[in-house]
């Protein structure tokens, strides 16, 4: 090792400089531009760079280390079509490939994974009683504790997961494209695989992309299955003696292990998944399922994998075979998954958010659905009203007019569909669209127990028993719809493979700009696969050596601090050190109290950014009418030791929001969350500015008068706290001037809404209106360590919403609002 040897870490550069420049360079520079830029006569002479020409840079990067080699197979393929000479035509095809076995090594290997990865199955339970089964990585899933069960004793698996999806590569003209396919293992945490930074999913081939036409065009469409299959077996064709017999590899942590490669899963699209699983479009990837009957609530066998290719065996040689009828396959006689160890390919598929959800169900379906009951203008005036909400898109123009979605847009719009609908659909119809709103939130979830398992099947139920409410209004005729049969799976994939995000789509539709769409660019478009493949290895390559100086650096720090360590447990001591840590150490945003217990933090300006403001800009700007009654009342009550009352002349240190961090769904992987609420004032346009309206946000503020009831959203929103909350909205945040005494934290005018009592009976969401007092708001001032969370109202609609709800003025003009749960994915899975 580098390490060991005493190497310099930047070898083969000169030094750390040229090291970030040359990376710099090969990530964001053309080739062409890199050699400009060496001639430049001021860097000739000012840097005196160890490579002055594109050649010798390339020699460079060339030289480090670089991950598993690519190799070259020649694919020759014979149509069924006669050229002028007589003779079948032929196409000679470039399949560009890596051995996955390699891949693998690479990963299980990668000593900057280490503490994020397992190497066996465990069983994880939410309690102590151990009876709450909790699902989470692959290894915490069933697939992996029954196939540990039929290898050797001491063997370690490495659940491969592959990927693939053909991808355009050129923007606006031609038909360029590429078809990736991605390996990682389901032993690396899903957090980290996500992350396509970490390196933690390599790119392991490319199927080639052809028109195929020395086929007749009835027989074209069957030829591309098959090639696709012969690519993918000579792809993973090294998989099949080590998932068999094992093969030693060191790991991460060090230590060394007979692995077994096993293909475990495999992401793809709808269309992709039945070319995988050799079945017709008309059917589905994972189960028998009669094509006719999708859209019942069918619990059928699973596919088979030896049943399966039996029948495609018995129709190659002729025979009559009744399940490639029923099952609906296709004549691929060579599936490029029937000789690997220990594969069931069509349990492998795994449930798709992106396409299945998002994509499908929500925004082809649902969405299609209730718009043609509302009617498109009114759909449109809905979304344009809808309540502001920080870093909720708002759709000024509504969504009828817009052409191209993406799977972000419909994540916002499920934030605020149900609310939305309320009062516009009837009231069967709100119910099937809460139902799948609630199974898309619960699916996203990145940990399952028994309990949210039991919500999701729940959720299914609901939509399939009142679904036919569409087909009465004429809006459907039937139900027999790839994506919708596909929701009955999830549970089922859920408990064998783990949480549906460690599979979804969004990660190969993210890495194709970086290994596809990218390296196109970079070539020059003409046999530009093999430049592709080059311009991928140099980039790994620089990545690489990124890493290990990382790891290097990191390494030295340790030895470094261990030797500190050493010499002074070696050295007398001499006073005790004193355990308090020193003023200037604590955290000023922390609220009092037992950090651990609350986790609620908030974070606000250091410097204020409208001081010495007076109480005429409150009243008048802030519209803080009871803003003074308010200060009077806490003055007297927090602080009575004060012999001063507030007056109208008084002046206030104002900010314009704070940010608030409070704890993460337990489901989740985000340890805690980060809202930011407002209370800023209108802006008057001026030359080309536009005016910008006033944001006074609501939220979700500790209220001592209001006790713990049982309700499910004060539970968890308090958790161990003894007193409930209530939404209010926050109109000023300031300090408390001086005269009056000190306080620890700076204070809000709130004006309070209604508790947290009645429930909309349609979509289950609280409802509340303005609270008042004596006629005039009921306002109060809080130490805004009590704003736990921002909160999203609706205002309640009727079959038509109020032409004079606007984004800005809803929270003026409505008198009764929902709360809107579906905010988050947490909130809601949290409050069913």
């Amino acid at each position: 090792m580098r390490a060991e040897a005493e190497v310099d870490e930047w070898a083969p550069f000169k030094d750390e400089e040229e090291w970030e420049l040359f990376r710099w360079l090969i990530k964001h520079v053309g080739q062409t531009k890199i050699d400009e830029f060496l001639k430049l006569s001021i860097i000739r002479r000012k840097c005196s760079l160890s490579a002055d020409s594109k050649y010798k840079f390339f020699q460079q990067i060339d030289d480090l280390p670089t991950g598993v080699p690519w190799h070259c197979d020649v694919v020759s393929v014979q149509g069924d079509r006669m050229g002028d000479d007589g003779k079948f035509l032929q196409e000679q095809l470039e399949l560009w490939r890596r051995d996955p076995v390699e891949c693998v090594e690479e990963l299980i290997g990668n000593p900057t994974f280490d503490g994020n990865i397992a190497y066996g199955p465990e069983r994880v339970y939410t309690e102590e009683a151990a009876t709450i089964r909790r699902y989470d990585e692959m290894w915490t899933a069933d697939w992996w504790w029954i196939t540990q069960g039929k290898l050797p004793e001491g063997a370690t698996i490495a659940p491969v997961i592959l990927a693939s999806d053909a991808t355009k590569l050129t923007n606006f003209g031609g038909d360029k494209k590429a078809w990736p396919v991605y390996l990682s293992i389901g032993n690396i945490s899903k957090s980290v695989r996500r992350q396509p930074s970490q390196r933690a999913t390599i790119l392991v081939g490319y199927i080639p992309v052809s028109k195929l036409d020395c086929f007749n065009d009835s027989t074209r469409s069957l030829a591309g299955y098959r090639l696709f299959h012969h690519c993918m077996s000579l792809i993973l064709k090294s998989l099949r003696e080590p998932g068999l017999n094992g093969k030693e590899m060191t790991c991460a942590d060090r230590g060394v292990r007979r692995v077994h490669p096993i293909v475990a899963a495999y992401v793809a699209d709808y269309p992709e998944q039945c070319l995988v699983c050799c079945c017709k479009e008309n059917s589905c990837p994972r189960c028998t399922v009669p094509p006719l009957r999708r859209g019942e609530q069918l619990n059928c066998d699973p596919r088979d994998v030896k049943s399966t290719k039996d029948a495609l065996r018995d129709h190659q040689n002729g025979n009559d075979s009744p399940r490639f009828t029923s099952e609906q396959l296709r004549p691929v006689y060579e599936p490029f998954w029937a000789d690997l160890p220990h594969c069931d390919i069509f349990s492998s598929i795994m449930p798709d958010i992106l396409h299945q959800l998002h994509k499908g169900v929500f925004k082809d379906h649902l969405l299609s659905w209730c718009t043609s009951i509302v009617g498109p203008d009114e759909i449109d005036r809905r979304f344009r009203a809808m309540t502001d909400f920080p870093g909720l898109r708002n759709f000024r123009n509504g969504i009828s007019h817009v052409s191209q979605w993406t799977g972000k847009e419909h994540k916002e719009m499920q934030r605020i569909f149900v609310a939305l609908l309320a009062g516009a659909v009837p009231a069967e119809v709100l119910e099937v669209a809460r139902a799948l709103v609630d199974f898309i939130y619960y699916a996203q979830l990145q940990s399952h127990d028994d309990t949210s398992l039991t919500h999701l099947q729940s959720a299914l139920d609901t939509f399939h028993r009142c679904k036919d409410v569409f087909i009465r209004l004429g809006i459907r005729e039937h139900f027999n719809i790839p994506k919708i049969h596909s929701l009955l799976h999830y549970v089922e994939a859920i408990r064998s493979r783990g949480s549906c995000d460690g599979y979804n789509t969004e990660l190969p539709e993210r890495l194709h700009i970086e290994l596809a769409k990218n390296a196109y660019r970079a070539s020059n478009h003409r046999d530009y696969t093999e430049q592709m493949v080059t311009w991928l290895s140099r980039q790994e390559a620089v990545d690489l050596h990124a890493a290990y100086i990382a790891w290097f650096q990191g390494l030295r720090t340790e030895e470094t601090a261990d030797e500190i360590a050493e010499e002074s447990d070696s050295e007398p001591e001499d006073e005790p050190e004193d355990d308090e840590p020193d003023e200037d150490e604590v955290s000023p945003l922390l609220p009092d109290g037992d950090q651990e217990k609350t986790r609620h933090t908030y974070a606000i300006a250091k410097h204020c950014p409208l001081p010495n403001v007076s109480l005429r800009y409150l009243l008048a700007d802030h519209g803080a009418s009871e803003f003074l009654p308010a200060l009077t009342d806490f003055v007297q009550t927090e602080l009575p030791q004060g012999t001063l009352r507030p007056n109208q002349m008084d002046r206030y240190d104002v900010y314009k929001a704070i940010s608030v961090t409070y704890p993460g769904d337990p489901h989740g992987d985000v340890p805690e969350h980060t809202d930011r609420i407002r209370a800023v004032v209108a802006k008057a346009g001026r030359g080309r500015k536009q005016a910008v309206a006033a944001h006074f946000d609501t939220a979700f503020i500790i209220d001592p008068d209001i006790p713990v009831d049982g309700l499910e959203l004060n539970a968890y929103l308090i958790r161990r706290e003894h007193t409930g909350t209530r939404i209010a909205r926050v109109r000023v945040i300031f300090d408390l001037p001086a005269q009056f005494g000190s306080h620890p934290h700076p204070l809000a005018y709130v004006e309070w809404y209604t508790p947290l009592r009645r429930k909309d009976p349609g979509t289950g969401l609280y409802l509340v209106s303005r609270s008042t007092r004596n006629g005039k708001p009921n306002a109060s001032i809080v130490s805004i360590d009590q704003i736990r969370r921002a909160a999203h109202l609706v205002p309640k609609s009727g079959r038509e919403i109020s032409r004079e709800l606007t984004k800005d003025s809803s929270l003026d003009v409505a008198t009764e609002f929902r709360v809107n749960s579906y905010i988050s994915v947490d909130l809601r899975s949290m409050t069913v």
